[in-house]
């Protein structure tokens, strides 16, 4: 069972207790507790109680910034980070994702989705899993950015990779739409099932 819990007057958060999936709301961007390391702006905040003990994960993302030792380029970075709260104001770091783009001289985008940042644990083994999806591109038309989903449970980590698509007004583009790589095919049922209907639900883009 995975308890969610309160962050603090600062983090909106949902508080719910059940046995799968976990429903949450995008924290407040504000400070997190002192101590923990991130770089960017925190975007979305959850705190969470699996079997294993009380964790905090969050996602953060730095937008457009220029490249150091050339003007010319420009980069963007986006991270995922999950500690362990051991108490007296002491957090232990457990994993980091991050992922970028750089060398870029058009218009760049390394965006997480926003509400993507959700708990599960749909094998229903006490442990959360924590997944996360974003976006990634440098383009000088109009063009469909990479698309990832992202799973962790402790060590374990999943990932879904492809081109998704882009809808200009009403009108849907044929450019997209293709899976380039599906760790999930060697992962239980449920986590596939889970990163299909996130990729699907993802995959659209509107410019």
């Amino acid at each position: 069972m995975i308890k969610i819990l309160t962050l603090s007057t600062a983090f909106l958060l949902l508080y719910s207790t059940l046995n799968a999936q976990i429903k949450s709301q995008s924290a407040v961007k504000s400070a997190l507790p002192k101590g923990i390391a991130f770089k960017g702006k925190v975007n979305q905040a959850i705190q969470f109680q699996d079997n294993t003990g009380s964790y905090l994960t969050f996602s953060t993302q730095t937008g457009e910034q220029p490249q150091k030792g050339d003007d010319q380029f420009k980069q963007a970075h986006l991270y995922g980070y999950l500690y362990q709260n051991k108490g007296n104001g002491q957090h232990t770091p457990i994993w980091q994702l991050h992922d970028f783009i750089a060398d870029c001289d058009l218009d760049i985008k390394a965006q997480i989705i926003p509400g993507s940042l959700t708990v599960t644990d749909l094998d229903k083994n006490g442990k959360a899993e924590v997944w996360i999806a974003y976006r990634l591109s440098c383009s000088g038309d109009i063009s469909p950015s990479e698309l990832k989903v992202v799973m962790q449970e402790q060590k374990l980590k999943f990932v879904k990779y492809g081109i998704g698509k882009i809808k200009i007004g009403k009108a849907l583009q044929p450019d997209g739409g293709e899976v380039i790589s599906d760790q999930f095919k060697k992962a239980p049922v449920s986590f596939k099932q889970y990163a299909d209907k996130l990729w699907n639900k993802y995959l659209v883009e509107t410019n």
